[in-house]
C-alpha cells in the first residue's frame, strides 16, 4: 500500500524505469531531430529542406568535405562516407569549419591548393565553351553547406552555431543551401528563322565566380548563400528543332544586381538585339536575392525588323512568380 505521508521508492523507479524505456526505445539514431537522441556526435549530419520538407535525395547525389581549422586554414579534403547525410568524422580536439559542396564535378573548380585560406576560396564554372576562352558552358547544379563546430578530447562534436537556422536540431548538422541557376529559354520567330542548324546563345554578365567565405555570405529567403565574386560571358550552342530553340542555363545564383543579358547569334552574326534580362526581370516582379531555388523560364520572340519580345514562361513552382506581360 502506497503511504498518503510519502512516496513509495518502488513505485519512483518503475515510473523512472518506464521513462526511460519510452525514451531509449523510441530514440531513431538517423533522426538529427530526435529529442533523446540529442548528444554530441562523432559524424556530421546534412540536409536539403527547401521548403521545409527532406528533399537531399532528390537533388543532391554527392558531397566534397574541405576542413579548415578555427583560423580559416586549409587542412584537408575529407573522403566522403559510404552515406552523403551522414559524414564520421575522426579529429583532433579544437575549433574547425567544414566547408561542403554537393554535386560539385569537372565543370566546376576551387582554388583552394593554390589560396589556402577560407576568406579567399573561390567557385567557379571550369568548362569553357568549346575551347573559346574567357567563355564558360553550363556549370554544375551546386549546392553548398558550412559549418563551424568544436571537437572535444573525447573526439565528439559539438555545434552551437547561432547561424542554425531550424532549432529543433540536437545532433550537429550542416543545412545544403542551393547555389545555381536555371534559365530555361525558348526562342520563337514570328516569321521564319534566320537560318537551318545550330545556333549559339549567349549570357553576358552572369556571376562566374562566388566567394565561398562564410564571412561574406548573404541570405536568401532565409538560406544562406554565397557572394559573387565575378561575372563573365556564358555560351551554350542549340539546334534549331520544329522551328525553334530550346536550352536550358545552369550557372551560379544570380542577385538583384547581376541579371545577365541575352545575345542569339547565327553563323557567327549576332541575330537578336541585346536583351537586358534584369529590365525583365523587374517588370515581372522576380528578384533573385530574395529566393532561395533560382529556376526561371522564359520566352523570346524574334521579329524580322529586329525587335525582340521576352515574356515569362510558368513551368513548375517559382518563389517569386508574379503574372507579367511581355517585355521588349
Amino acid at each position: 500500500m502506497i503511504s498518503r505521508k510519502g512516496h513509495n521508492p518502488g513505485c519512483i523507479r518503475l515510473v523512472a524505469g518506464l521513462v526511460l524505456l519510452l525514451c531509449f526505445g523510441s530514440c531513431a539514431i538517423d533522426d538529427d531531430r530526435d529529442l533523446c537522441c540529442g548528444q554530441p556526435s562523432n559524424a556530421m549530419r546534412y540536409t536539403y529542406r527547401p521548403h521545409g520538407a527532406e528533399e537531399f535525395d532528390l537533388h543532391i547525389f554527392s558531397l566534397r568535405h574541405l576542413l579548415f581549422d578555427g583560423e580559416g586554414t586549409f587542412i584537408r579534403e575529407i573522403e566522403p562516407g559510404a552515406d552523403p547525410k551522414l559524414q564520421p568524422l575522426s579529429l583532433a580536439t579544437g575549433r574547425y569549419t567544414m566547408l561542403t559542396l554537393g554535386n560539385m564535378t569537372g565543370n566546376s573548380i576551387l582554388n583552394h591548393e593554390e589560396f589556402p585560406q577560407l576568406d579567399q576560396l573561390l567557385l567557379a564554372p571550369a568548362a569553357s565553351f568549346e575551347g573559346r576562352k574567357g567563355i564558360f558552358g553550363n556549370t554544375d547544379e551546386l549546392f553548398w553547406g558550412v559549418r563551424h563546430f568544436d571537437v572535444d578530447e573525447d573526439g565528439l562534436i559539438h555545434d552551437f552555431g547561432p547561424d542554425r537556422r531550424w532549432s529543433d536540431y540536437r545532433a550537429p548538422a550542416t543545412e545544403m543551401n542551393n547555389i545555381h541557376c536555371h534559365l530555361t529559354v525558348k526562342v520563337e520567330w514570328n516569321n521564319m528563322p534566320d537560318g537551318f542548324g545550330d545556333y549559339e546563345m549567349e549570357l553576358t554578365g552572369v556571376p562566374t565566380a562566388c566567394l565561398l567565405d562564410p564571412g561574406e555570405a548573404r541570405k536568401a529567403g532565409g538560406f544562406i548563400v554565397p557572394a559573387h565574386h565575378s561575372t563573365g560571358r556564358h555560351r551554350l550552342r542549340v539546334p534549331l528543332e520544329g522551328y525553334e530553340l530550346n536550352t536550358d542555363f545552369v550557372t551560379l545564383r544570380y542577385t538583384d544586381d547581376v541579371i545577365p543579358t541575352l545575345r542569339i547569334y547565327y553563323a557567327g552574326e549576332q541575330v537578336s538585339p541585346n536583351i537586358d534580362l534584369k529590365q525583365a526581370f523587374r517588370k515581372w516582379g522576380w528578384y533573385p536575392s530574395q529566393i532561395h531555388v533560382q529556376e526561371y523560364a522564359i520566352r523570346v520572340t524574334l521579329f524580322a525588323n529586329g525587335r525582340a519580345e521576352v515574356s515569362p514562361m510558368f513551368e513548375g513552382t517559382v518563389s517569386d512568380w508574379i503574372n507579367g506581360g511581355s517585355f521588349s
